[in-house]
């Protein structure tokens, strides 16, 4: 059957394959710190906006209610504030919150290219912020397989991830969902796929809506820091290759080289 990787959670990864018709519709990576309420402020924030505003010139603030659990009973806090920042074309997001730092994009290249843009973010963010430790790295791919591919999905995925779908009842189903945790040789893995009826997502933000059924593909590589880390630029780049390889390694055990060839892709 052509399935390259001989396990998901750890060894070797196959060299990677450009598939000029991806299935990928998002990829996000973020970066958890020890809380800096300043971010909260404009003021302090405008030196970050400054060294990345080259990259993404527009931005844009949100309010974010939060809800806290006191002894007289549950209080809201809108005050707390998000900053979204994007480039021209709005393929890249960038977001950034009182504990965490955020890069999605929807026009991903290669893990060295997504590498290089979060290392300029996150090195921005040490010069201006200086967050000093780090709880969490996390890097999210979302694949969604529609169309053709859908149709002949039995020919290209693991028989044991398609599950029910390659028995009887294909026919009778129309959403179905799987999910995996465990540990791999970077960190943790977690994983969600199946079935998609038209019209819907399970994450608006990395996969789009579309009139027609489809298989989803959601894979999570991250490794958490206990006790935190110093927040090291060039160690978050080592950090994201990593879990990105991992994460590639994963999807590389789920499909076959024929889905890969279905893509555009040269095997």
């Amino acid at each position: 059957m052509g399935f390259s990787s001989e396990s998901p959670f750890f060894g070797a990864v196959p060299p990677t394959v450009q598939l000029p018709n991806t299935p990928l519709t998002g990829v996000v990576v973020q970066i958890s710190f020890h809380e800096v309420r300043s971010i909260a402020t404009a003021e302090f924030i405008a030196n970050f906006q400054e060294h990345i505003r080259a990259d993404y010139p527009s931005h844009k603030k949100e309010k974010n209610l939060v809800l806290q659990l006191t002894a007289d009973g549950v209080k809201s806090n809108s005050n707390f504030r998000s900053w979204h920042f994007f480039d021209l074309a709005r393929d890249w997001r960038l977001s950034l919150t009182t504990n965490f730092i955020a890069l999605k994009t929807r026009s991903y290249q290669s893990r060295q290219d997504f590498a290089r843009r979060t290392k300029a973010v996150v090195r921005a963010l040490s010069t201006t912020v200086n967050p000093e430790m780090m709880t969490r790295i996390g890097i999210r791919y979302v694949d969604q397989i529609h169309g053709p591919r859908f149709k002949q999905l039995s020919r290209f995925v693991r028989p044991e991830i398609l599950g029910l779908y390659i028995g009887d009842y294909q026919q009778n189903l129309s959403r179905t969902q799987n999910e995996i945790a465990g540990k791999t040789d970077v960190g943790f893995v977690s994983s969600l796929w199946g079935l998609m009826p038209a019209n819907e997502t399970h994450e608006p933000k990395l996969m789009r809506p579309i009139a027609e059924p489809s298989w989803f593909l959601d894979i999570d590589v991250y490794k958490n820091f206990a006790p935190p880390a110093l927040f090291e630029v060039d160690r978050i780049e080592t950090s994201v290759i990593d879990l990105a390889t991992r994460a590639y390694g994963f999807f590389r055990w789920m499909v076959n080289d024929e889905f890969l060839r279905a893509c555009g892709g040269d095997i």
